[in-house]
């Protein structure tokens, strides 16, 4: 597409190809969507960690989407979950906890952009988004590129262009926060004599708690916090200036000789007030700022892009109410409000200081509590999760597991059956359900398995009663559940057809 003074059109622009807006971008392309992605940048990030922790539910995520093979395939298997760095073993008391991992993030970035390329999605890379205009038919989205400025008109606009947004500023969102006390310098750096011969994950009275520990071959990820504050945390961070604060820190810079990813980030913190405005959307960091501590951010986004995709494309497609929308900011939201509060409370327990020492005490015995444990493990793993789609059952609102089913046509795993992001109706042995009802039956794919247990087990909630059929949405939450040995509640099923799928007949859309 050339843009070069000339209106393009889309029916969504996304800004931003880091992991949100790559994996918004694949969503939307699932569900049939033309998407152009804009990208200030010349190309994906190269050879940076920055955000390289992917929790178990994303993890899930990618797994339901067929790409958790890669991810494993590159990344690392991490043996725990740490809070503020203090180690917790989920799996000692859960041996079915659904691993983390490690992955820098250009590599992350290389598989959703490969990903999203294969599916369909154009991208517009060294341009930025300079302008916008709504109004209720379309957005309008001035952009300047390397052929100068151009037009799209978009039915849709996502803004997923980070902590510093475009789009979020043209919105005049409402961004409010806990301003900066403290900073702290990370990087990917080159080490001649790095600590242990292998790194090492540390705490002084100085500093508080540091972080060397290696990335890739050659290649070391630096986080530590500055003794003072930088003169100007606006200006790029400079080899000199790690090596400053190395020396200041830890008395030395264990031979620091080059880098090739340095930043600062500090403990601000800050959401805005709606994710929806009108016919723009804000996702990823574009909409919660928080110091990375706990590696929350990263995570977020993709399920963030996973919750507003399908409900999206359905839209754009004209198979859904306006008001499906409105459930990506009442479901969203909540998440990251309770994510940034934890994750404060892990940046304070990394600050130095005798009473920060107490308290990291403290919280090392609680969280070698089981219940403890499992509780705040679930939180930043995601699989704690629980949308309020009510209370009939345990299970609603709740993540499907990946049972393995047996059908007539064999065994075959749940997440197999969402890798193309439409909803699934799974049918257990209820009584007078034989395939979807007829009004969505284009819309929601139909599986008839038995029913692998009486109960189903959950990490984080235990054992929970197995059901007779269950709907679930393409992002993979149960929306629906018959409970096992009650008569099939047909009427119910309907509504949350109409509720999530929205179509009722050919043409026809429900509120």
């Amino acid at each position: 597409m050339n843009i070069n003074a000339s209106a393009s059109k889309a029916q969504v622009v996304i800004t931003g190809a880091g992991p949100t807006g790559l994996m918004l971008a694949a969503e939307l392309r699932l569900g049939g969507v033309d998407v152009v992605v804009v990208e200030r940048r010349a190309s994906g990030t190269v050879g940076e960690s920055r955000a390289p922790g992917i929790n178990a539910r994303s993890v899930e995520i990618l797994t339901q989407r067929g790409l958790g093979a890669k991810f494993l395939r590159l990344g690392k298997v991490l043996p725990g979950v740490l809070f503020s760095g203090i180690p917790m073993a989920p799996q000692d008391l859960d041996p079915e906890w659904p691993s983390a991992m490690i992955l820098p993030q250009h590599q992350t970035e290389r598989i959703l952009t490969a990903h999203a390329v294969e599916l369909g999605a154009r991208f517009e890379w060294s341009t930025s988004v300079v302008d916008l205009r709504q109004d209720d038919r379309g957005v309008e989205v001035t952009v300047a590129g390397p052929s100068g400025p151009g037009t799209i008109h978009a039915d849709y606009l996502v803004g997923a262009d980070g902590g510093h947004s475009a789009v979020r500023r043209l919105c005049e969102v409402p961004f409010p926060g806990d301003d900066p006390v403290s900073w702290w310098v990370v990087g990917d750096v080159a080490l001649d004599f790095p600590p242990d011969g292998r790194g090492v994950f540390g705490r002084n009275e100085r500093i508080g708690t540091y972080q060397i520990s290696r990335a890739e071959p050659g290649w070391f990820r630096l986080s530590l916090m500055r003794a003072t504050p930088p003169v100007d945390r606006t200006a790029p961070v400079t080899l000199d200036e790690l090596r400053e604060v190395m020396r200041d820190g830890l008395g030395t810079d264990y031979g620091l000789s080059g880098a090739r990813w340095m930043s600062r980030f500090s403990d601000g913190f800050r959401q805005i007030t709606q994710y929806r405005q009108g016919r723009v959307f804000l996702a990823g960091d574009a909409g919660h700022t928080h110091s990375p501590i706990g590696g929350q951010g990263l995570n977020l986004g993709i399920q963030d892009a996973v919750n507003l995709g399908w409900k999206l494309a359905a839209v754009v497609n004209g198979t859904a109410p306006d008001a499906l929308l409105d459930t990506y900011h009442q479901e969203r939201h909540p998440i990251a409000a309770t994510v940034l509060e934890l994750t404060k409370a892990q940046t304070a327990l990394i600050k130095p200081g005798a009473q920060n020492d107490a308290l990291r005490a403290v919280v090392s015995e609680m969280l070698a509590v089981p219940e403890t444990c499992l509780h705040l493990s679930g939180i930043l793993s995601g699989l704690d999760l629980r949308y309020p789609l009510g209370d009939v059952h345990p299970l609603l609102g709740r993540r499907m597991p990946n049972l393995t089913l047996s059908t007539d046509q064999g065994a075959t795993e749940v997440f197999d059956l969402l890798r193309s992001a439409r909803p699934l109706l799974i049918n257990f042995g209820a009584d007078g359900l034989a395939a979807t009802p007829p009004a969505w039956a284009d819309r929601v794919d139909y599986i008839q398995a038995e029913l692998p247990a009486s109960s189903w087990h959950l990490p984080v909630f235990g054992e929970v009663p197995a059901c007779d059929a269950v709907f679930v949405r393409p992002d993979g939450y149960i929306a629906w559940v018959n409970p096992a040995g009650m008569s099939l509640a047909y009427d119910t099923l309907v509504a949350a057809l109409k509720q999530w799928v929205g179509h009722t007949r050919r043409g026809a859309i429900t509120a």
